[in-house]
């Protein structure tokens, strides 16, 4: 899972894009979240530069705490080593 603030000044736009089209062409299933109105380190910050967002970290660590019962609590068995194939059903 990544998130940046969409006013990120630490990682720019090409920055992110990059980290995105990598994590693509190396085949990682992962999220990409860019949250409107964030600065870098929005959810860490706490006591400096006023860039602490609680209500926007609250809901990323909602989305954590799925990502990680998703991932790691299911039972889901062995992997069979099969490539996802998604269907186009649309």
């Amino acid at each position: 899972m990544q998130i940046f603030g969409k006013n990120d000044n630490h990682v720019p736009p090409e920055g992110r894009d990059l980290i995105r089209k990598t994590l693509h062409e190396k085949g990682v299933l992962f999220s990409f979240y860019e949250v409107a109105w964030a600065q870098h380190a929005f959810i860490r910050d706490e006591l400096s530069k006023g860039r602490y967002d609680p209500a926007i970290t609250k809901v990323c660590f909602e989305m954590l705490l799925e990502l990680f019962g998703r991932t790691l609590k299911l039972d889901l068995g062995e992997h069979d080593g099969k490539e996802l194939e998604i269907e186009d059903v649309c």
